[in-house]
């Protein structure tokens, strides 16, 4: 072909013009379905092309009712009428038929000769007419032609010999019938003429030669066929996975070994038999979602990809994730699919236990600060709308550290999961109750009168003074509780978190044991906390901040290969402040971004001090990467200091991303291009998330201490999950370190789960400078010693 009308797809097999021009076809079965597509194609647009060709035809018999020649004119509507009968009576016939799979020589040119009469028909009229036509009906007459040339030329886009006959048919009648002595016998008309007719020619052919190459190229794959049979064989001889075949009826048509193997049944019973009847009875959430799913693709014949469905293995629910395309006979009609599966049962529990860990409390089972926050916001829309108030109670545990602090955290988290359980029955059904962190708790209550709130706030307040059994011994910590109405108190979250947080603080500040409801005069005595705020601006300049380190230790050898640096503030006169009470003061006033300063560069000062493979780990707060100068005195403090960038390790934690800020992530990244590291810090305990582990290249995962403490336990939940985070940091390539580990036995259980690092009272408390840098001196002369 020439390079105008070369179309840009190449084919195996060469097509020539005379196949393209429905010429020199023989008896080739293929060309047999080619003809039935261009038939077929030209057919599916009978209804729109006659339409358009009766109003055309109609309205020209009619502009031309007062000429001369209107005889002429009614006998040339007829007989386009006539066509346009048959070509709708055909048109209909095929339908009812179905889709034509093959179609003869001898159609083929029946059609083809229909449609040149129709390009006959109206080059006729022009012979006739145009001659003897005054000049607007001569315009009127050729804007038709050219309109019917370009519509003839797309009806039959795919037949180039009949768009030929009737592009040049149409268009040579019309320059012929032109007279010499009008203004349209120039030589613009016949090269617009000319060209458009090229132009409609050439796409014909295109187009034509397109539909057969891709047809070619289908008929060349359907070769392959047992080729890649051989290679699914050897796929299912050696895979994890396995192929899956089924009928236009769902029932299984091929079962390989390695799925007798998984659904733990003979091969003779799994053939012909339905897969939906592998189901298993998870009826709800997912699982009637995954076989709705399934089903719906089956309906509707369409491929689907990893839909995971509950399968009933021996009596245990197992998950699989299908994939699948439908299959086809040599007619083209479904048969039905053909597709792989595998077995993703361990995979969907393990993230299954991580998304419980996102939204609910592992020690308490009780729902989580993220989740709570979103209940609460909820409940606050809805008490807007339909003006019945909802209660918002936090509830602090008032003697909860010395209890934690002296009979040591297995005992404590003991005594948090009999609190969940008092509160539980305290506050019944109905209400939302959550452990925000620590010994803090909340409760939500939904259409809560200021009656009701007080007496639950009370309720629980006696219920949490009895004492608690644990382990053989009465212990008594009551609880302080602070509630506040919204959205009387608070019409947005924040506002009315705040709200409670104010009053509970007044219950604190009074003694706590009581509980408090949150009123304006509260706000006016949180002056009082001032004060603290004023002295903590001045602690950095007094040199009241110190930083006591805490040594981190690598499991294998139980060598120091780090310190956490801790925060610590002595007051001149109220004495050793709890960060606990000083930080948030600190976070809440902007002073953590000096103080963070501060700590940053000391910390990096002392880790100087020390052998080479010790690193320092400080953390920061959401405040902090709020900082634009963050990045800047980080990267100052390592090189003022000559510390290599990876022996520092920066710990955040979750609720870093609550916001979504794109500045926090370009922070972090930033951070990343210095070197540092990222260490995800109480994992598990707040607002986990596998997406959070992403965001910020973490290279180190901290188990929170309440899996710790607890994982000796007999029923082995804790180290369960453990080795579960442990498994999802190594598939990321983190590695992971256990806090809290206060015991022998706690340390070599962690150890034998994975955990690469430990850090705990085991291994030494929180310690000055000074000793720390005594500590690794003798630590690394010891290991030196024994190398």
């Amino acid at each position: 072909m020439s390079i105008m009308f070369r179309p840009p797809i190449a084919v195996v097999e060469a097509i020539g013009w005379p196949q393209v021009l429905g010429l020199a076809q023989g008896r080739e079965r293929f060309y047999a379905r080619v003809r039935a597509a261009q038939l077929q194609a030209l057919n599916r647009h009978v209804p729109f092309n006659v339409g358009a060709m009766v109003l055309n035809v109609a309205g020209l018999v009619w502009l031309l009712r007062d000429m001369a020649e209107f005889a002429f004119v009614a006998r040339w509507g007829a007989v386009m009428g006539g066509l346009a009968l048959l070509w709708t009576a055909r048109f209909w016939r095929l339908r009812r038929q179905g889709p034509m799979t093959e179609a003869t020589q001898r159609l083929f040119w029946l059609i083809t000769a229909e449609v040149v009469a129709f390009g006959l028909a109206w080059a006729g009229l022009l012979l006739h007419l145009l001659p003897r036509a005054d000049l607007p009906t001569q315009a009127l007459l050729l804007l038709l032609s050219l309109t019917a040339m370009g519509a003839c030329g797309f009806a039959a886009a795919v037949m180039p010999v009949c768009a030929c006959a009737l592009v040049l048919g149409i268009g040579g009648a019309a320059l012929l019938a032109i007279p010499a002595s009008s203004v349209f016998a120039t030589p613009m008309v016949v090269l617009a003429f000319a060209t458009f007719a090229l132009l409609v020619i050439r796409g014909a052919i295109v187009t034509s030669f397109a539909m057969m190459a891709r047809m070619r190229t289908e008929a060349n794959l359907a070769d392959h066929t047992e080729v890649v049979r051989l290679l699914l064989n050897e796929f299912e001889a050696n895979g994890s996975d396995w192929l899956i075949e089924v009928d236009g009826d769902g029932r299984l048509t091929h079962v390989s070994p390695r799925l007798a193997d998984v659904a733990r049944r003979p091969r003779a019973e799994l053939l012909g038999m339905p897969l939906l009847d592998l189901l298993g009875e998870e009826k709800r959430g997912a699982g009637r979602n995954a076989v709705k799913a399934l089903t719906a693709s089956f309906l509707a014949r369409r491929a689907f990809r990893d839909i995971t469905i509950p399968v009933a293995v021996e009596g245990e629910t197992r998950w699989w994730a299908l994939s699948a395309t439908p299959k086809t006979d040599a007619m083209g009609g479904f048969t039905g699919y053909r597709g792989v599966g595998r077995d993703v049962t361990e995979a969907r529990r393990s993230h299954e236990r991580i998304a419980q860990l996102a939204r609910f409390d592992p020690l308490t089972g009780l729902v989580n600060r993220a989740l709570f926050r979103e209940t609460l916001e909820d409940a606050l829309a809805r008490a807007t709308r339909t003006r019945k108030a909802c209660a918002l109670l936090f509830i602090d545990l008032d003697r909860f550290k010395p209890v934690n602090d002296t009979l040591g955290h297995s005992t404590g988290d003991k005594l948090l999961r009999a609190v969940a359980g008092r509160l539980r029955d305290a506050v019944g059904g109905g209400s939302t109750i959550a452990r925000l962190g620590g010994d803090e708790f909340a409760v939500m209550l939904p259409e809560a009168t200021p009656r009701r709130a007080d007496a639950m706030a009370k309720a629980v307040v006696t219920a949490l003074a009895r004492p608690f059994e644990i382990e053989g011994q009465a212990l008594t910590i009551g609880a302080s509780v602070g509630y506040a109405l919204g959205p009387a108190d608070g019409a947005s979250v924040d506002r009315l978190l705040k709200s409670a947080d104010l009053a509970l603080y007044e219950v604190k500040s009074s003694g706590r044991g009581a509980a408090c409801r949150y009123v304006a005069a509260i706000r006016e005595r949180a002056d009082e906390r001032r004060a603290l705020e004023a002295d903590l601006a001045q602690a950095l300049d007094r040199g009241e901040l110190a930083l006591a380190f805490q040594p981190v230790v690598e499991a294998a050898d139980e060598h120091i290969v780090g310190f956490e640096a801790l925060l610590r503030w002595t007051h001149p006169t109220l004495g050793r402040i709890n960060p606990d009470r000083f930080i948030p003061i600190a976070e809440a006033t902007g002073l953590i971004i000096p103080i963070g300063h501060w700590v940053i560069r000391t910390a990096c000062a002392w880790a100087a001090c020390w052998p080479a493979h010790v690193r320092i780990a400080v953390n920061l707060s959401p405040a902090q990467i709020a900082d634009p100068q963050l990045v800047a005195v980080v990267g100052a403090a390592l090189a003022d200091h000559g510390l290599a960038p990876d022996r520092l390790e920066l710990e955040i934690t979750e609720s870093l991303f609550l916001d979504e800020r794109p500045a926090t992530i370009e922070t972090l990244a930033a951070l990343k291009a210095l070197g540092v590291g990222f260490a995800l810090d109480d994992f598990g305990t707040g607002y986990s998330a596998l997406g959070y582990l992403h965001k910020a290249a973490f290279s180190r995962i901290k188990i929170d201490r309440s899996f710790v403490s607890r994982a000796t336990q007999a029923n082995g939940e804790a180290s369960a999950i453990i080795q579960a985070i442990v498994s999802l940091a190594h598939s990321l390539n983190m590695t992971t370190t256990a806090e809290g580990t206060e015991t022998r036995a706690e340390f070599e259980l962690i150890r034998a789960l994975g955990c690469e690092h430990v850090q705990g009272y085991l291994f030494g408390r929180p310690m000055p400078p000074e000793e720390a840098t005594a500590l690794v001196t003798v630590d690394a002369r010891e290991r030196l010693v024994a190398d």
